[in-house]
C-alpha cells in the first residue's frame, strides 16, 4: 500500500474514533431516490443514478456522510465525478455489477474506472480501494 494511502488511513481511523457514523444501506438509498423520482418523471432516466437522481443521491449521500468528500478530496484531490461516484457506491458496497446497473456504465467502464482510481489512490489491489473507500466513509 502507498505511503499517501498509509497516511489517510491512519487519520481516517483517528477521525472515526471521535466521530462515529452509523452505517447507511444502499438499498435504502436505492429504495428512496425510486420513491422520490418515480419512472413516469421527466426527471427520470434509464439509468438509475443520472440526472436528478445522481443528484439526489449525491445529497442523500453527503447528508449521511458529511466528511466523506472532505476526506476523499484531501487525500485525493484529483478524481472526477465518475470517479467520485464509483467511490461512494463502492463505499456503501456496490459491486462493479451493482454500479453498472444503476448507472447504465457499461461494466467494462466500471472496471476502468476502478483501475484509474486504484491507480490514483496508489493501491494495486480492488479490495484494498474497497476497504479503503469503507473507511472514509465512517
Amino acid at each position: 500500500m502507498g505511503y499517501i494511502v498509509q497516511i489517510c488511513i491512519e487519520t481516517i481511523e483517528d477521525m472515526q474514533t471521535k466521530n462515529p457514523i452509523p452505517p447507511f444501506d444502499i438499498k435504502e438509498i436505492v429504495r428512496a431516490l425510486y420513491e422520490m423520482i418515480a419512472e413516469d418523471s421527466p426527471d427520470a432516466s434509464k439509468a438509475f443514478l443520472s440526472g436528478a437522481r445522481e443528484a439526489v443521491f449525491r445529497e442523500v449521500f453527503l447528508f449521511h456522510y458529511p466528511a466523506f468528500r472532505q476526506r476523499l478530496y484531501r487525500c485525493f484531490p484529483e478524481l472526477d465525478e465518475e470517479e467520485e461516484l464509483v467511490c461512494m457506491l463502492t463505499a456503501l458496497g456496490a459491486s462493479v455489477e451493482e454500479i453498472a446497473e444503476l448507472t447504465c456504465f457499461p461494466p467494462i467502464q466500471v472496471r476502468q474506472l476502478y483501475t484509474s482510481v486504484c491507480r490514483k489512490l496508489d493501491v494495486t489491489e480492488k479490495r484494498k480501494m474497497r476497504t479503503l473507500m469503507k473507511k472514509l466513509l465512517s
